[in-house]
């Protein structure tokens, strides 16, 4: 054990040292704002370096504590287990998401993939609180499922497995061999694609309708399928949930609802948008144009927060710092 621990400790170090490198000013300045894992033979090395030394090479799946709560994914996925497994999986969105969740009642995570963001803010909700988790991919199902039993919160969060577009119909997902996490309704966005699967799709607003719920928070991570999200959720968003979603021109425009179109929906209701400065740890407020302009978005800038509550802007002043 202690051999495996050590063995285990040095991958983690390491792969946190290729982050750490990743994110240097030089390395992106000398990439162009690119990431060091667009070239095959660093993704090559940093999933062995994890393969042998986190999950060993001949296991199906890995298991790690990630802020409280314990999470097990497919050990060929080469990005989120590996930073699950390291510690640093979005932290700083999940810091805000767990923030946010704390002073919420109900959460909807379109595209909950294993659980993270499922069972980190589930486990900050109030007494009486609810999140529900959108997950259509088999595999991930079986994962999320799972992770929300594993860590006694089966009380709190209600897992459909579906996906969630424009209105209730079908949808055709591309399966990445990449990782878990690159599922999408485009084939290119998939990168490595290993099949398709055929899954239900509902609306936020036809689910909503049914059950009666009003969301405080909508997280949404669907690899290029957001502006359809939105698109059938009009009639909720005049609520003003604070939403957590990725804009991602490649992708969106791949998916058929360009990041124009995206970010339109969202500034004709949400005065305080915010984009996520992960090298920083800032939110940064920005105007509809100031997202038109070339470096607004890009590699560690490509997450937004939405927020229409005053309590849920008070709550991240401390990222922030507008003062309404």
């Amino acid at each position: 054990m202690p051999i495996r621990n050590l063995r285990r400790g040095l991958a983690i170090s390491l792969m946190r040292a290729a982050r750490a490198a990743n994110r240097a000013r030089v390395v992106r300045v000398v990439l162009r704002g690119r990431s060091v894992r667009r070239f095959p033979v660093v993704n090559t090395i940093y999933h062995a370096v994890f393969r042998a030394g986190v999950t060993g090479e001949r296991a199906s799946e890995v298991t790690a504590t990630y802020r409280g709560v314990t999470l097990t994914g497919p050990a060929w996925d080469r990005t989120i287990m590996p930073s699950v497994a390291g510690g640093y999986y979005e932290e700083f969105e999940v810091g805000l998401f767990e923030r946010l969740a704390a002073g919420s009642g109900t959460i909807l995570d379109v595209g909950a993939n294993i659980g993270v963001y499922a069972c980190t803010g589930a486990s900050h909700l109030p007494e009486g609180g609810r999140l529900v988790a959108f997950e259509p991919v088999p595999e991930n199902l079986g994962y999320l499922r799972a992770n929300i039993d594993r860590n006694g919160l089966g009380d709190r969060v209600t897992v459909e497995p579906a996906a969630v577009g424009a209105a209730p119909g079908e949808l055709t997902l591309h399966l990445s061999g990449e990782q878990s996490g690159k599922h999408s309704a485009s084939a290119v966005n998939a990168g490595e694609a290993t099949g398709s699967v055929s899954v239900p799709m509902t609306s936020i607003d036809a689910y909503l309708a049914e059950g009666g719920l009003r969301p405080d928070i909508i997280k949404i991570d669907v690899e290029g399928y957001e502006g359809f999200v939105l698109r059938g959720a009009a009639e909720t968003l005049a609520g003003l949930p604070t939403l957590l979603f990725e804009v991602h021109p490649e992708l969106q425009a791949n998916c058929g609802c360009p990041a124009p179109e995206l970010l339109d929906q969202v500034f004709a209701r949400y005065e305080w948008v915010f984009v996520v400065d992960e090298l920083n740890n800032r939110l940064l407020p920005h105007t509809r144009a100031q997202l038109d302009e070339p470096d607004a978005i890009g590699l560690y800038r490509s997450n937004l927060v939405a927020v229409g509550r005053r309590e849920h802007l008070d709550a991240l002043a401390e990222w922030h710092g507008v003062r309404p």
